[in-house]
């Protein structure tokens, strides 16, 4: 159990009460309220130009060649792209850059002319009702000016902001005081949130998403004091505001995911959802791929002590990100068993790689590999829904067998240590 609590890097998180002491440092910028602006859906505007700065034409047009080559070399939502390995994961296969079927194009036309509340209610519609044709859309991949709204339907963030208390309850989430701890822990983590990205850097000194996260998960942990912060939440928190732009949306999409769309104990204190979630993990393991459930046992490789974050960060720090968006795509639309079906899909597809790792630290690098070098979207969703079979109702199984296990263990732990307690306190004092 401590192992596990290094290996996640658990923080701290808020009690029932709160204190005096605010949000620390910095106050004033992380009390900023009203509406704020959104990153840029381009490659924004870029640091070191604007008015008072200096320098002759030529330098001027030196610096824009320099940074459109920068932004060339970028993704949509900001992270740098590797070109050699997209390269090298398209010349293996038809589907990096699949082409929209005629039924897709048809089905998302159909969206873009839809007002705001019409696409609500199809997309709350769609989820409640599991509706094929809103589900293989999804699967195929939302088109980048719909994932926003989509994301904010499917998971149920839209319904969360809509029962919340009246008078702009985010914002007043944004000057409640808060437990000094949680905001120790995310200050700390701020900086290690995608440092490269140029979106996320974007305005003065590369403090603006900073801002953005500190606000949004200091809101959430005033929300729910129970869970309040954990390490992963950064990057997860991050990545939606980068791809939906809007920072009250994404702070209630991010909301519904952990609460509703995950168990809503994987990001807990005491870690159990984890423990559980990956106890459920080997069980489906050994019933998609026997061979390599035997092979990581021999190893003595537990896959929570390894891979924590595929769960904590939701593929968000694992896969390329157009291939993390994708999957959350799914994720936000079908729920938990998407993430199972995925990681058991990514498992199958590098099962020999994985069986020709002969210890721990090769499979790390394996599973590290395949999942960084994973730009084939298509290829991946495609193997995981047609391959692998995952029903909510087997993982709701397997939680409760796996439960009731845990309850024994922990009550066969606590009668091994009071014996221990008894043997001690009988022995004769030297």
């Amino acid at each position: 159990m401590r192992a596990l609590l290094r290996s996640c890097k658990r923080c701290a998180t808020t009690d029932q009460g709160t204190t005096d002491q605010g949000t620390g440092s910095n106050e004033a910028g992380r009390r900023r309220n009203g509406t704020f602006e959104a990153p840029p859906e381009t490659s924004g505007t870029r640091r070191g130009r604007g008015v008072g700065r200096g320098g002759s034409s030529d330098e001027d047009a030196a610096r824009e060649e320099e940074e459109e080559e920068e932004d060339a070399n970028v993704d949509e939502y900001g992270f740098v792209i590797d070109s050699a390995a997209v390269a090298a994961s398209a010349s293996g296969t038809s589907t990096q850059k699949r082409a929209v079927s005629a039924r897709e194009e048809r089905f998302w036309s159909k969206v873009r002319a839809m007002g705001e509340r019409e696409f609500h209610e199809t997309v709350k519609r769609g989820r409640d009702t599991r509706d094929a044709a809103l589900k293989r859309a999804i699967r195929c991949g939302v088109p980048s000016d719909l994932r926003r709204e989509t994301w904010f339907g499917a998971s149920g963030g839209k319904e969360l902001m809509d029962n919340a208390p009246s008078g702009g309850y985010y914002e007043k989430l944004l000057v409640m005081n808060q437990d000094e701890k949680v905001v120790d822990q995310i200050e700390l983590d701020l900086e290690r949130t995608f440092p490269a990205n140029r979106h996320y850097e974007h305005g003065e000194d590369g403090k603006k998403g900073n801002d953005v996260l500190r606000r949004i998960l200091c809101a959430y942990a005033r929300h729910n004091r129970k869970t309040g912060y954990c390490q992963g939440m950064n990057y997860i928190a991050a990545f939606l505001w980068l791809v939906m732009g809007d920072e009250e949306k994404a702070f209630w999409t991010f909301t519904a995911l952990l609460d509703i769309v995950l168990p809503s104990d994987v990001h807990a204190r005491d870690i159990k959802g984890t423990i559980s979630q990956y106890k459920i993990l080997h069980r489906v393991l050994y019933m998609h791929a026997p061979k390599v459930d035997k092979h990581l046992r021999q190893l003595d490789v537990d896959l929570v002590m390894i891979a924590s974050k595929w769960l904590l960060c939701l593929f968000v720090e694992s896969f390329p990100s157009t291939t993390a968006a994708r999957v959350l795509d799914c994720i936000m639309f079908e729920g938990e068993k998407v993430w199972f079906r995925v990681v058991i899909a990514m498992i199958k597809m590098n099962e020999r790689e994985i069986l020709e790792c002969t210890s721990l630290p090769d499979v790390m690098l394996c599973l590290k590999e395949a999942y960084s070098g994973q730009f084939d979207a298509d290829g991946l969703l495609s193997y995981a829904f047609n391959n692998i079979s995952m029903s909510n109702v087997t993982i709701k199984m397997l939680r409760q067998d796996i439960a009731r296990e845990m309850v024994l263990e922990a009550e066969q732990k606590a009668i091994e240590l009071a014996s221990r307690k008894k043997e001690r306190a009988k022995a004769p004092a030297k």
